[in-house]
């Protein structure tokens, strides 16, 4: 009877290594397009009498089904306000020499009253380092999503871009 269960032993042991070391395509993700980037940027107050100085850092991931996690966090070191998004869209492209990331989320912690907790916002940060000529990069703050324009990142886009300071952004397709 000693004899019969060592070999069993031996092979279920076995096949467990083997079962557990081998990757499946099941469980590898095949990643897709993704952007990150820290930096600061100055922006114009709403009531346009000062400019407010921002810090920003976000790190966006899509898969190859374009389901996209990611973080971000917008600090508005003027008004002493910050926000920190789940970002759940992440949309790329290029323009000429430039690579663009397009991206929306929800807000999740907030002490900014124009960014309130669980609103869906979007910005938008360029990468201008395509070309051999660089470019700065580029950020947006962050915008509440108007439900006119859309539900997500790949409806719209803002138009307000401001250059990146003491910081970095790299967007990959």
């Amino acid at each position: 009877m000693r004899r019969a269960t060592f070999p069993l032993l031996v092979i279920m042991i076995l096949t467990a290594i083997v079962a557990t070391s081998s990757t499946s395509a099941a469980i590898v993700p095949e990643h897709g397009p993704s952007a990150f980037g820290a930096g600061q940027f100055r922006f114009p107050s709403q009531s346009g009498d000062r400019i407010e100085f921002w810090r920003f850092s976000f790190e966006a991931i899509a898969n190859k089904n374009g389901h996209t996690r990611g973080r971000a966090q917008f600090e508005n070191l003027t008004a002493q306000t910050q926000i920190a998004v789940r970002i759940n869209c992440l949309s790329v492209g290029a323009i000429v020499d430039t690579a663009f990331a397009v991206m929306s989320g929800t807000v999740l912690h907030s002490n900014d009253p124009a960014l309130p907790k669980l609103e869906t916002v979007i910005f938008v940060a360029t990468d201008g380092a395509l070309a051999p000529t660089s470019r700065a990069d580029t950020v947006s703050p962050p915008f509440v999503l108007p439900p006119f324009f859309g539900t997500n990142c790949h409806d719209t886009q803002p138009l307000t871009m401001l250059p990146v300071e003491n910081g970095d952004i790299q967007i990959q397709f």
